[in-house]
């Protein structure tokens, strides 16, 4: 972000529990930041750090260029409205929301780049027709919504008020004919896919040569919707799923979302290795048809294999 002619951008803003970490760096070349403060709700403590090392922008600023904040809060707020507060040697102060220097942040991220690409380019073609596998509303937004100018079926496992076909993924080409879809949607469903190398295969034979789909779930995030919560994929577990056996070629992978890791129970054997571990809440992948599948693992139902089913709340 810039203003004036300060340049700052945050790293990090982690809230965990009561406590929250900021990082970022500040250069201006012509001042120098002297002190950085949170302000906002008031604080139970707080200690705060400038020309700190921020290794990523060496190069193009110079060393020492980091900050950070650590502070407690009284309470365990979900999500406190805070301001951070930049003061120079030149007496600029310059104060900026936390959450608008954590939007700026995501937008770094290509996840959205990919998303966007795939939603404008089934927008702008005539009469497309998608499927959205897994589009069930059941967080309040209708993903089909954002494909005005499409044909949308919504495929869910269970019944809801903009499910068109209720079955199972892992059957799909039992459920439409071969080549009906010139697009294919899902969000936040692959992890709970029993088998989803079978639903690529599947998602191949029901897509036309040459159809696009875009695929977002997650590589970290606690689980939920258990039983029914099985894998969890990296920007390169995608290159298993969709490739030449299953019909397909990836166009774009993407990794959005950082997250720490913290174990439940220090472990000194470990070091400072968990803390300086990370993950992504969000990974998604583009991909194109090229060819049907060599592969023939289905059609098949979840149900045949395991005697649990997805949970209706």
């Amino acid at each position: 972000m810039d203003v004036d002619d300060c340049c700052f951008m945050i790293s990090a803003a982690t809230k965990f529990f009561s406590y929250i970490r900021v990082e970022g760096y500040f250069y201006c070349a012509t001042d120098t930041l002297k002190e950085v403060r949170l302000e906002g709700k008031k604080l139970a403590f707080e200690r705060n750090a400038v020309g700190t090392p921020h290794p990523g922008v060496d190069k193009d600023f110079g060393p020492n260029k980091g900050f950070l904040i650590y502070a407690m809060l009284g309470d365990d707020e979900l999500h406190p409205n805070f301001f951070v507060v930049f003061y120079t040697s030149h007496r600029r102060r310059i104060r900026v929301s936390l959450r608008e220097l954590c939007d700026e942040r995501k937008r770094g991220f290509g996840g959205r780049e990919i998303v966007h690409k795939f939603i404008d380019s089934v927008n702008a073609a005539p009469s497309a027709k998608l499927l959205d596998i897994g589009g069930r509303d059941r967080s309040g937004f209708d993903f089909s919504q954002l494909f005005h100018n499409a044909e949308c079926t919504v495929l869910d496992v269970l019944p809801g008020d903009n499910v068109d076909v209720v079955g199972d993924a892992h059957a799909m080409s039992t459920l439409f004919p071969p080549n009906s879809f010139d697009a294919i949607f899902s969000s936040s469903v692959f992890e709970h896919l029993l088998m989803p190398w079978v639903v690529a295969a599947e998602m191949s034979r029901i897509l036309k040569i040459g159809g696009t789909a875009f695929i977002a779930s997650h590589q970290t995030m606690g689980m939920h919707d258990r039983p029914w919560d099985f894998w969890r994929f990296s920007d390169t577990a995608w290159e298993g799923l969709f490739n030449k056996l299953t019909g397909f070629e990836i166009i774009a992978t993407a990794l959005e979302n950082p997250q720490f890791i913290t174990p439940f129970f220090m472990a000194p054997e470990q070091g400072d290795g968990p803390q300086n571990s990370y993950g992504f809440v969000g990974s998604s992948v583009l991909v194109k048809k090229i060819a049907d599948p060599k592969v023939n693992w289905g059609p098949m139902l979840a149900s045949d294999i395991v005697a649990s089913s997805y949970p209706t709340v």
